[in-house]
């Protein structure tokens, strides 16, 4: 038996970002044992987490589900009156996502995907219908990933 022992590497990374309106900061990363099941980049609209390696390309792409909501509950100030929500012009928080961790992967960029202006937003869930015109992405950040190497 050899006295060399080789460290094991991270399955999966959990970060989590803060954000208020465009600014967005990754104000942790910790690698974790728990697999992350990266879907195929789909035809839908969201926020989406992307793992990339040193030449930008793309090595798995995750929805960011909570992430950047456009309205939040408002609790009433008497009892019993319904709980409403409110419409945010600049949204703000924080969300968690555990992207698998490669040796590869070497920073992760976070990307909004929209609908062309006139085009009704494409649903989640797969439809038979091509959609008339072509997604639209536009990043809003991108981090180095701090992976045991």
């Amino acid at each position: 038996m050899s006295g060399t022992s080789t460290t094991p590497q991270p399955r999966s990374m959990r970060l989590i970002f803060e954000y208020e309106g465009d600014e967005v900061r990754l104000v942790m990363q910790q690698p974790v044992d728990l697999p992350a099941t990266a879907a195929p980049p789909t035809q839908q609209t969201g926020f989406f987490v992307e793992t990339r390696d040193a030449a930008d390309r793309t090595l798995s792409r995750l929805a960011a589900h909570g992430a950047y909501p456009d309205s939040v509950e408002v609790f009433p100030e008497r009892h019993g009156d319904p709980i409403t929500r409110v419409q945010v012009d600049r949204p703000r928080g924080a969300f968690t996502i555990i992207v698998p961790a490669s040796q590869d992967t070497d920073h992760v960029r976070l990307v909004q995907v929209t609908a062309p202006p006139g085009d009704v937003a494409q649903p989640a869930t797969r439809t038979f219908v091509q959609p008339q015109g072509a997604l639209q992405e536009r990043e809003i950040a991108r981090f180095p990933l701090q992976i045991g190497r």
